[in-house]
């Protein structure tokens, strides 16, 4: 027969506050939910989990906001092409929204040209000019005169002649070499023009063979008419320059790959595709301001741009947040032993 201490249970076994139900197994305050199981401020949600003004966290979390950052307008956009540290926000810039920011600053660019071109066409005085001319013909599409004809007075410099079929930007370069900023060169198949560095080119058979001018045209019609060939020759400059502005952002995406290979981080081409294009908004806007310069001959050099526009890059991707998957965390069992 068992003893009454194995069967039936002891006084310890039977009644015993350790069986029944102690304050720790009954309802001790760690059982039953104690203000840090209940509704601690760390589980309900802090100040700076449930309305932090940044967004979930406090720290900037921008994956877990209620609302996402806007994508910063186009003002924005340039004001932070400046600033590579911030191209993490360009990354928020949807594609067309990308493409129209280059459009506007070439867009910009190219009015302030074109105006700077039609206040030095407005400033000649045709009539003066017109009075030193030759006689001459335009007719079917050729010149003809008798002698040649040169005007030089302060930038001013124009020269005919039909015994030159046409003149090159290299013939009007080296004329602007020598200080002059508005160059007209007239041979007998078409004129050039360059205009604070801005070459122009028409031939005279473009016009048609019905078309025909003399030196009075030369003093009543001249600058309006090479007004509007400078404008319909901008329309086409514009849209070059757009397609020759992303073409070297997708020669600057070669450099901008390689800088993050070296660097080890894992960046989406189309973001480092934008670090290329946000990139080159400095040397842009700096060569845009040199040709608007009047009596001055500045240009930033071909080399110079590479370089800053690189450096710019650079910056640009090391604040860029690495896209390498996060490794899973280790589990008991998985390594411990």
């Amino acid at each position: 027969m068992d003893n009454q201490y194995n069967h039936q249970g002891n006084s310890y076994q039977q009644n015993s506050p350790y069986q029944q139900g102690n304050p720790y197994q009954q309802g001790s305050p760690y059982q039953q939910g104690n203000p840090y199981q209940q509704g601690s401020p760390y589980q309900q949600g802090n100040s700076c989990q449930q309305g932090n003004p940044y967004g979930g966290n406090g720290y900037g979390n921008y994956n877990g906001s209620s609302e996402p950052q806007k994508a910063p307008n186009v003002f924005l956009q340039f004001a932070y092409s400046f600033v590579p540290p911030l191209y993490d926000r360009l990354m928020k810039v949807k594609t067309a929204g990308m493409i129209g920011f280059v459009t506007l600053l070439v867009l910009v660019a190219t009015l302030l040209s074109f105006a700077s071109v039609m206040v030095s066409l407005s400033s000649i005085d045709m009539e003066k000019v017109a009075a030193d001319l030759p006689d001459f013909a335009l007719a079917g599409g050729r010149l003809y005169m008798e002698e040649e004809f040169l005007f030089d007075e302060g930038n001013v410099f124009v020269y005919m002649t039909d015994e030159i079929d046409s003149f090159t930007y290299e013939d009007a370069e080296m004329m602007a070499d020598e200080g002059y900023q508005n160059i007209l060169l007239v041979g007998q198949d078409g004129l050039s023009i360059m205009q604070n560095w801005e070459y122009q080119q028409l031939d005279f058979s473009d016009l048609g063979n019905d078309f025909e001018i003399s030196r009075e045209w030369i003093a009543t019609k001249m600058v309006p008419f090479i007004k509007v060939v400078v404008g319909l020759a901008y329309i086409v400059y514009f849209l070059w320059r757009i397609l020759w502005y992303f073409l070297c952002a997708a020669v600057y995406l070669l450099f901008a790959m390689i800088i993050a290979s070296v660097m080890k981080k894992q960046v989406p081409g189309e973001s480092l595709f934008r670090t290329a294009v946000y990139g080159k908004v400095l040397m842009f806007v700096i060569a845009a301001f040199l040709d608007l310069i009047p009596f001055v001959d500045l240009s930033v050099p071909f080399l110079l741009r590479v370089v800053v526009t690189i450096v710019f890059m650079g910056f640009a991707i090391a604040k860029l947040p690495d896209n390498r998957p996060t490794p899973a965390p280790m589990t008991m069992g998985q390594g411990w032993y």
